[in-house]
């Protein structure tokens, strides 16, 4: 199966009516004398959740274990009896289905496992009613609004302008036939921690440009690679059974915001940097010698605003513009240089995006690397009362074009700064 794909309705119906029961969570909206779906979550999993309602007078949520047939009724759009509330689900108007198949460790649409799984998706359609963004107290946890308890309910994390849910319906089937819960780079060895429910037949592989190595799985436990040249740029470990993989991760010059990769520990700090550095500054690095003064800060700032804007980017800082690792000053204070520019990126930039700041240790040198992730959405720095927005051209941080500001809106119809 490709990693992307498309399914239809009527597929994914018989898929969820073939189930004894599935784990569901669901967003509600109260309309007349029913409550209408805004989101639902599906886990096709074989352990029970433990059961929680949160019940107001105009939204409710709820975190059940219930029959397959009684989800895909819903699916087709008819009426269901769950738990004491009469709910009706909109019928999309087209019946495709997305489809995707996400390695572990992999975060899409603010959800992350430690193992593989595919993931279906139903977009809302552009009509369907909205919550509204009163007050919710009632019997469960109180919020300033429907969205707060949204990201609350589902992820247990705070609601930011990227938390917005187009997805109808997300249904989410575990693959724990094989994952990696950790793996460990070191300077002249690779160590895969592997476990899994069905690992016959396995085969591990380290894959590069100039060569592979490969070694057969004997079941749950520790395998190693020699690397006795380091890590090569854009190695790929891959872990499978013939033509389909089980678990992969892959080691490119990690030059965007992303958020790291828990299962990943770096034995020697300054091997990510060289990768980091690998292909020089562009459109998702940009080097700093210092914590920037004066109109440098304001440039700094503007393309953090414009990797947020996109696709994330990094920047570090103790890096020279030819790359030379120079680290910051020795008398520097690094936890109040972090400070100085999370309070900068606070005061200037709306809303804030997306990052996190960590120092990176190289051969005795200290770099802070700002890593700003896509925040799904344009971020604009402020220049006194106007608002600018910016984009980034190669390693060029540019205003950005009408046209690429209406675009970045669009991707959230529902972020306002203003």
């Amino acid at each position: 199966m490709a990693n992307s794909a498309q399914a239809d309705t009527v597929e994914l119906g018989a898929m969820l009516t073939g189930r004894a029961a599935v784990n569901v969570r669901l967003a509600l909206v109260a309309d007349a004398q029913q409550w209408i779906l805004h989101h639902g979550q599906v886990t096709l999993d074989d352990d029970a959740v433990k059961e929680r309602v949160w019940r107001y007078d105009t939204a409710a949520f709820a975190e059940l274990r219930l029959p397959g047939s009684t989800v895909a009724a819903l699916l087709r759009g008819d009426e269901q009896e769950i738990h004491g509330l009469r709910v009706a689900a909109p019928v999309p108007q087209s019946s495709g289905v997305s489809v995707h198949r996400l390695r572990g460790q992999e975060e899409w649409g603010r959800s992350t496992t430690l193992w593989p799984r595919t993931e279906w998706s139903i977009n809302r359609d552009i009509d369907t009613p909205r919550p509204g963004y009163d007050l919710l107290v009632g019997h469960g946890p109180s919020f300033l609004n429907f969205d707060q308890a949204l990201s609350a309910f589902l992820h247990q994390r705070p609601h930011d302008s990227t938390a917005g849910r187009s997805d109808l319906w997300r249904i989410v089937q575990p693959q724990r036939a094989g994952w990696f819960p950790r793996i460990t780079i070191g300077p002249d060895l690779l160590t895969a921690e592997i476990d899994g429910e069905d690992l016959d037949g396995a085969v591990l592989e380290l894959n590069w440009a100039s060569g592979s190595q490969a070694q057969p799985v004997d079941g749950a436990g520790t395998y190693s690679f020699p690397l006795p040249h380091g890590l090569a740029h854009d190695s790929l470990l891959m872990l499978r059974r013939e033509e389909r993989w089980l678990d992969w991760r892959s080691f490119p010059a990690p030059a965007y915001g992303r958020a790291r990769d828990a299962s990943v520990v770096w034995e020697q700090p300054g091997l990510e940097l060289d990768l980091l550095l690998a292909h020089g500054e562009g459109p998702h690095l940009e080097c700093k010698r210092e914590v920037p003064e004066g109109e440098s800060r304001k440039k700094m700032l503007k393309t953090i605003a414009a990797f947020a804007s996109k696709d994330g980017g990094t920047i570090l800082i103790g890096v020279e513009d030819d790359l030379q690792i120079v680290g910051l000053p020795e008398q520097a204070n690094v936890d109040k240089q972090n400070l100085q520019i999370v309070s900068m990126i606070r005061d200037t930039l709306e809303p804030v995006p997306p990052y996190e700041s960590r120092v990176i240790d190289h051969e005795g040198r200290k770099v802070l690397a700002i890593e700003v992730s896509s925040g799904g959405q344009m971020h604009a720095y402020r220049n006194g009362q106007r608002l600018e927005f910016y984009v980034r051209v190669g390693p060029n941080t540019v205003p950005a074009r009408h046209h690429e500001i209406a675009a970045g809106f669009r991707q959230d119809p529902t972020a306002a700064i203003f």
